[in-house]
């Protein structure tokens, strides 16, 4: 009786479409799996219920739970879920949520008077036909004849586990056929008249049909050698009887000398069956076992296994003869060898292969039988030249269009293959004008340990194996290949790999020899269902795949500073973020992508960040004007000018002239947050502070005068929040790039997504003045005539604030290259006056308040910094060479702390994406098409424990120290550091900030203890593209050393 049932741990139905969650249920030794499926939350049961096979490789509709795809004949049952009072409970009745398992609807009480369907013989091709006609439908009459004398049985159990129960053998009872009206006869065929559509059985029986299926198996193969026809216990394997027979052969005591000759699956599933407490011999003709079907290679693999059980081996062997035993002369005692070995044996198993059992049709005129014995069908396994005629199972010879298959007719002995072969026939009898399905060859054998394998090698034949993973360990997988093409793979301890694999192939998307042989590793493609894209083999979240929406809404809510690594860490070295973009966590990736001497441009991202509107073209191609825009330049070659121009004034020995400009910043910081007194600041909004005024005095010899008043008036905030819309606005280009002709696009765009932003009334923005001020000097500086130097005096020598004393700041080293370079535009020069502060006060204030945060929140690093800082102060004896105005004082360990904390906090928290040029690109044995956005993530990279040591996540500033050991691996991090960008495109201010960054922290630790109140956990903190630490509190303790100025 159904009644409701609680689930443990579960509050809510909240999947995304496709998720799945498994969960147990309470009250109940039982589990049940939650998924979305097309947006509708359900439970259905948690496993493939199958019997012989232990691997998971049955398809099921996810809605219905209906089976679709063999090995399985047990659908999976389906509960109603429901949401109530923060708990989740399930309908159903307490045996169906224990079993895991339903049976298909079969029902049929009355049967029409339409076409009668036939099924000979009583293996798993047979119950296919049977439940696959009553599932869609099918209302005749339907009989089933087997000479086997019980009803369809789980065959592969017999040779896996010499199993001779009926009832753990058969598949369903004799109610269960009853109920579907299907008449049983036990009975053996001996001949059909397909004139007459009639059916005559050994014991006279006549049967009329419609339709016809002939399903009978093989009969196992003898030897036609001496001894092995008339002598007793020697055995071969097909049928319960038959197990029977060697199991009594074998008795209880056991200890039996045993001969099995044959080494393919049947030969060595009996031997790993028998081996326990018996002294089991294997003889093959082949160099390994299973050679014919998985290669020398990993037919020694598995022989190596199976040999630790206690089996010996003869291979390469003929088999000469069967000699009586001497205390029983009617029953076999020896085998001997052509080379002479004599083998004692209580009994003999032959698994010598088997022969299509078509014994009734070989003197048939009708039938032509292929030269195995076999029928020839078309792809619905219909029989060639016959009507209403279907063959399935070890008797049919198919056409394969499978990997390598081109329709080459095959015959397939699989349990697998004649179950599905079963559920076409059904469907083509059904519905005759709907085009059959491929489906994958599958099997599985037990040999110790379990082994997979997929797919067909006998119409194309294999070339090559690759194999992936560790065969001493017993976790491998071999890929057999024809040229390029996979046909088929086996494995062991690597599920679900060959399940994986079994779905590429009847999606035709099975990767390459080439892309296997670079290490891709099919579980990580994902569900395969999305594969119609050229990134569909990357994985990643599904969702990502269909549309950036997916990651546009992990952008609006700030979340990329969890997002990138738990990607990486879930998927692997390269994730598909978008349904074009892909982010990598692999250092070769990036030395492709960021090499200077390749030709990647900046992606559409940067459609967003562009500081002015673009024209189009009638391709529709956007052009953005001559500017001097760096961060949204996409020319490659007009970049390199602009760097090539202003490098030598932003390269590190020019900013030596601006310390002493930054030192007075310093010196005044240092007295307001001595009069605070301890008090608790937002840090990020004092590192803002401290930003902005050393960019007004180095560029502008100015003050916003942010210090005195202990207030950055809410810039730093305001411009964080503009990131957030300009995250997510980068994710659709086309959008972006319409709203530039179509501003209400843009405000729509926004107010959908929630990233609309008004700044409050008091807002006094720092940029207007700025601007102001540089517009005003450049109009002076641009208009005046140039003037002969000036002699000195002792007026203007005293007097530096003279009209005509030059100012010693970098907006007059700007202007004077404008003179002397006319290619340094007035563009130019104005555009990165004011780049100098866009750019510069946020990168500079989540530098530094990265640093001042970590530095504040590890005690043991802030007393070594102190000791740095304040022990050389001490020492030196003279205030005026430590003065904070003086030159940057080399600190290793307090620079090694700011460099560890950018790290772990970067500057940017998105990838710094790119687009693959002509030609397109390969990394990670993937081929990535051009066009296709590609980049690292700065996040991730800088937390890859192959760059940075097996605690990336741990602020440990000692990593940074050189040692002899340690060159190469300070090297390679150095190297893959995007703290100021990648490859050729890194930060044009990168030494400007630096000098500040390295001037204001080591001066302020040698002033004050920072204490950090509050640093919130990673999860909460809010990262866009560009990104910063927020919601810190700290407290600058002032020490009680006195202060050096």
């Amino acid at each position: 009786m159904a009644q409701e049932y609680k689930l443990k741990g579960v509050s809510s139905l909240a999947l995304q479409p496709g998720e799945k969650q498994e969960v147990e249920v309470e009250g109940l030794n039982a589990k049940v799996l939650l998924l979305n499926a097309g947006g509708k939350v359900q439970a259905i049961g948690p496993k493939p219920p199958l019997t012989s096979s232990p691997s998971p490789t049955a398809c099921f509709n996810s809605k219905t739970g209906d089976i679709e795809d063999a090995p399985g004949l047990d659908a999976l049952p389906v509960f109603k879920a429901t949401e109530r009072d923060g708990a989740v409970y399930i309908t159903g009745d307490a045996e169906t949520i224990k079993s895991g398992r339903r049976k298909p609807n079969f029902k049929c009480t009355t049967t029409t008077s339409g076409d009668k369907v036939l099924v000979v013989g009583g293996g798993s091709g047979s119950l296919g036909v049977i439940e696959g006609l009553r599932e869609k439908g099918f209302q005749g009459a339907i009989t089933l004849i087997s000479n086997e004398g019980y009803l369809p049985i789980d065959r592969p159990k017999l040779s896996k586990a010499l199993l001779t129960d009926l009832a753990k053998l058969q598949w369903r009872d004799e109610d269960w056929f009853k109920s579907g009206s299907v008449e049983i006869v036990k009975d053996e065929v001996t001949g059909i008249d397909f004139a007459t559509k009639t059916v005559t059985t050994k014991s006279g029986g006549k049967f009329a049909f419609g339709k016809l299926v002939l399903s009978t198996g093989g009969t196992p193969r003898l030897l036609p050698l001496q001894g092995f026809k008339v002598l007793g216990n020697i055995f071969t394997l097909r049928n319960v009887h038959d197990a029977k027979k060697i199991v009594a052969a074998i008795g209880e005591k056991k200890g039996k000398k045993i001969v099995i000759i044959g080494s393919s699956f049947i030969g060595m599933e009996i031997a790993v069956a028998t081996a326990g407490g018996n002294d089991v011999t294997v003889v093959g003709m082949e160099k390994a076992p299973l050679e014919r079907v998985l290669g020398e290679q990993v037919g020694n693999i598995i022989k190596k296994g199976v040999e630790a059980k206690g089996v010996k081996f003869y291979m390469s062997a003929g088999v000469e003869k069967a000699e009586p035993s001497g205390a029983d002369p009617s029953n076999v005692g020896f085998v001997h060898l052509k080379d002479g070995t004599k083998l004692e044996a209580d009994l003999v198993i032959l698994g010598v292969g088997v022969a299509p059992a078509t014994e009734y049709l070989k003197d048939n005129s009708v039938v032509r039988l292929e030269g195995d014995g076999s029928l020839k069908t078309d792809e619905s396994f219909s029989v060639v030249g016959l009507k209403d005629v279907y063959a399935i199972g070890d008797i049919a010879t198919y056409p394969y269009h499978g990997p390598g298959g081109g329709g080459k007719y095959v015959r397939i002995e699989h349990w697998n293959v004649a179950q599905n072969a079963g559920r076409t026939v059904a469907s083509h009898i059904v519905n005759p004008s709907v085009a059959p399905q491929f489906f994958t060859p599958v099997f599985w054998s037990a040999l110790g340990a379990q082994l997979r394998y997929c797919g067909n090698t006998m119409a194309s034949g294999w070339d090559d194996v690759v194999m992936q993973g560790s065969p001493d360990e017993g976790k491998w997988a071999a890929y057999y290949t024809k040229g390029d093409t996979v046909v088929a793979m086996a494995s062991m301890g690597k599920d679900p790999a060959m399940s994986q694999s079994a779905q590429l192939m009847q999606l035709g998307r099975m990767p390459s020899k080439k892309e296997l042989e670079g290490g891709l590793d099919v579980l990580s493609l994902g569900p395969p269902q999305l594969f119609l894209h050229p990134l569909s083999r990357v994985p990643g979240p599904k969702l990502a795949a269909l549309s950036n929406i997916w990651q546009a809404n992990h952008v609006r809510h700030g979340r990329m500073l969890q997002l990138a690594k738990a990607l990486h860490d879930k998927y692997g070295p390269a994730v598909r973020v978008g349904p074009n973009e892909v982010w990598f966590d692999d250092k070769d990736a990036f030395g492709i992508i960021y090499s200077a001497g390749h030709k990647y441009e900046k992606s559409g991202f940067y459609f967003a960040t562009a500081l002015n509107k673009p024209t189009i073209d009638w391709r529709l191609n956007l052009h953005f004007p001559d500017t001097l825009d760096f961060l949204s330049e996409f020319d490659v070659k007009r970049y390199r000018l602009q760097r090539r121009l202003i490098g030598p004034l932003y390269q590190a020995s020019s900013m030596k002239k601006y310390e002493h400009a930054v030192g007075e910043v310093i010196r005044q910081a240092i007295i307001h947050l001595r009069e605070l007194d301890g008090a608790e600041v937002d840090l990020k909004e004092w590192m803002h502070i401290l930003a902005v005024e050393c960019l007004g005095a180095v560029v502008l010899s100015w003050s916003p005068g942010y210090i005195h008043s202990g207030s950055d008036g809410g810039t730093s905030a305001q411009g964080y929040i503009s990131w957030k819309r300009k995250s997510v606005f980068g994710l659709f280009p086309i959008i972006t790039a319409a709203s530039f002709f179509w501003k209400d696009l843009g405000r729509h765009f926004s107010n959908i997504w929630d990233v609309t932003y008004t700044t409050p009334k008091s807002f006094k923005p720092f940029f207007t003045p700025v601007y102001q001020k540089i517009s005003k000097r450049i109009n002076i500086a641009v208009r005046e005539k140039p003037k002969p130097p000036l002699k000195k005096s002792k007026a203007n020598s005293k007097d530096s604030s003279s009209p005509e004393q030059p100012r010693k700041d970098l907006l007059s080293e700007l202007i004077q290259l404008h003179k002397d370079r006319p290619e340094f535009t007035e563009t130019y020069l104005r555009r990165l006056a004011m780049t100098n502060f866009g750019a510069g006060h946020e990168t500079m204030c989540s530098a530094l308040t990265s640093a001042m945060a970590m530095i504040g929140s590890h005690p043991d690093v802030q007393r070594k910094i102190a000791s740095e800082v304040r022990h050389d102060s001490i020492n030196s004896g003279s205030n005026e060479q430590h003065d904070n105005s003086a030159v940057v004082v080399p600190y290793p360990y307090t620079l090694a702390s700011i460099k560890e904390a950018q790290r772990l906090y970067p500057v940017i928290g998105m990838s710094l994406s790119r687009r693959v040029p002509a030609g397109g690109m390969t990394i990670q044995g993937r081929y990535f098409q051009a066009g296709t956005t590609v980049g690292c993530n700065p996040v991730a990279l800088h937390r890859n424990t192959d760059i940075f040591g097996p605690d990336a996540d741990k602020y440990r500033p000692e990593r940074w120290f050189l040692s002899s050991t340690k060159t190469q691996r300070i090297r390679a991090m150095e190297r893959y550091n995007l703290t100021w960008g990648g490859g050729g495109r890194t930060c044009p201010g990168r030494h400007l900030a630096e000098m500040v960054i390295h001037k204001i922290v080591p001066a302020l630790l040698k002033e004050f203890d920072v204490e950090v109140t509050y640093i919130p956990p990673d999860e909460e903190v809010k990262y866009y593209f560009m990104a910063m630490l927020t919601g810190v509190r700290a407290r600058f303790v002032p020490v009680d050393q006195p202060a050096s100025q």
